[in-house]
Order: C-alpha cells, then structure tokens, then sequence
C-alpha cells in the first residue's frame, strides 16, 4: 500500500467516523433530541403545577376581597396585626422568603462536542495502525524470506 493509499483511506475513515458519529451524537442528533424530548415533558409538567398555583392564587385573591377573616390572616403573615391583639414572635421566616420553585432542567446543555476533532484522530489512528500493519507484513515477509534462504 503506497503513501497516497494510507493516506486516502485515512482521510476516507475520518470522514467516515464523522457522518456516523455526528448523527448520534451531534446537535441535531438522537441523543440532543432525546434530552431535548425528556426537557419537554419536565417543561409540561413545571406549567401544569404553575397553572394549579395560579388557579388557587386566584382563589384567594377572590377571598381577600370578599372575606375580613382572609384579610386578617394575609395581614398576620406579612406582619400587621390588628390594633389591641396580643403578638407572639415566630423565627419561622422560611415561608415568607421563598418566592417560588426554580425549574432545573435535567440534563443541562452539553458544549464542546467537536466531532471534527474525532474525526481527524480517528483518521489518524487508522494511518498509523496501517503503517504499522504493512510494516509487521514487511518484517515477516523478510523473515520468512530470510529464513528460506538460510535453508538452502
């Protein structure tokens, strides 16, 4: 196998490796759509939960309205009590900091995939396991040769 041969077939594999790793792995790949499919869902789900608080937020504000007693128990939990009650000091404070659930995706997006690179080393690797190849044939072909001629 001449040069121009391990070469063309070293060029060949990378970009052989690259048309069969791309799909899979690239960004409009199997794997970047199957994270992208499991994001979906996890994003539905998040707006379904949101649509059930903003339907009972809705509830209260339509109580806060209405009722003397809601307001009451709104103004006790910023703070304000009525005038002549009696206050009892709470450390409790979690649930008056917390401004609503964070959404995280699962399978944060992944940077960096350089199928380019792969490529070239695949390539790579390929010209050099066929150098070393033909050069082991080469060996054991002067051997056998050499050994054929020591017998005679």
């Amino acid at each position: 196998m001449t040069i121009y041969k391990k070469i063309a077939m070293s060029f060949y594999s990378g970009i052989l490796s690259y048309f069969i790793i791309a799909p899979i792995f690239g960004e409009r790949g199997f794997v970047n759509y199957q994270k992208l499919d499991n994001n979906l869902t996890l994003i539905k789900n998040h707006i379904e939960k949101l649509k059930e608080i903003q339907k009972e937020l809705k509830a209260r504000y339509i109580n806060l309205q209405v009722s003397k007693s809601e307001i009451l128990k709104e103004a006790n939990k910023l703070g304000y009590y009525p005038k002549n009650s009696t206050v009892i000091k709470t450390n409790n404070n979690k649930d008056q900091y917390s401004q609503g659930q964070i959404l995280t995706l699962q399978n944060p997006i992944s940077k960096n995939q350089n199928f380019y690179f792969i490529s070239i080393a695949i390539g790579l690797i390929y010209y050099f396991l066929s150098s070393c190849i033909i050069q082991t044939k080469k060996i054991t072909k002067s051997n056998k040769l050499a050994s054929n001629n020591s017998k005679d």
